[in-house]
């Protein structure tokens, strides 16, 4: 008996063996010559490209911004409910300054979601959404949630009797 319990424990600690040695040793050092002797390649694990960001379809709405067609109360509209549907699908407002807040709206957020096309007579050459006489739009934030968006009007000054404020 003690003869059969001898040999099952020999047994056993020989498939342990093997299962050890037969494995590949993924932690061993590689040696320096070894790793100059091969030719340099991209490496699989470099960071990928993002991918472009997906339309929202209220990008659409956001090409009419600044439109002849239309007035500047439409496009701080249109702006308002942009930044409305960015909050409740990401969490809150854009933040930053307005150059951050365009960059957030136009795709480089966390779900890659584009609420603005890519250009368009509301973005200056600095990436800044401006009303229709050219002037940047000033974002204050009053909340997490609610944005007062604000056009310096026809004198292009802020804070001015013809400036147009949504809300």
């Amino acid at each position: 008996m003690k003869r059969k319990a001898w040999q099952a424990g020999a047994l056993l600690i020989a498939a342990i063996a093997m299962f050890f040695l037969s494995r590949p040793d993924d932690a061993a050092p590689e040696t320096p010559t070894a790793a100059a002797s091969r030719p340099s390649t991209p490496s699989g694990d470099l960071p990928q490209p993002r991918p472009a960001p997906t339309r929202h379809p209220l990008a659409e709405s956001a090409a009419t911004l600044n439109d002849p067609s239309t007035t500047a109360d439409d496009d701080i509209s249109i702006l308002s409910l942009i930044i409305s549907q960015y909050g409740k699908i990401l969490g809150g407002n854009p933040v930053g300054e307005n150059e951050e807040i365009t960059s957030a709206l136009m795709g480089d957020n966390p779900k890659r979601l584009a609420f603005l096309p890519a250009k368009g007579a509301f973005l200056d050459s600095s990436g800044r959404l401006t009303d229709r006489w050219g002037t940047p739009y000033f974002f204050h934030a009053l909340s997490g949630s609610k944005m007062e968006i604000i056009s310096a009007g026809p004198d292009r000054k802020h804070r001015t009797g013809d400036d147009i404020t949504s809300g």
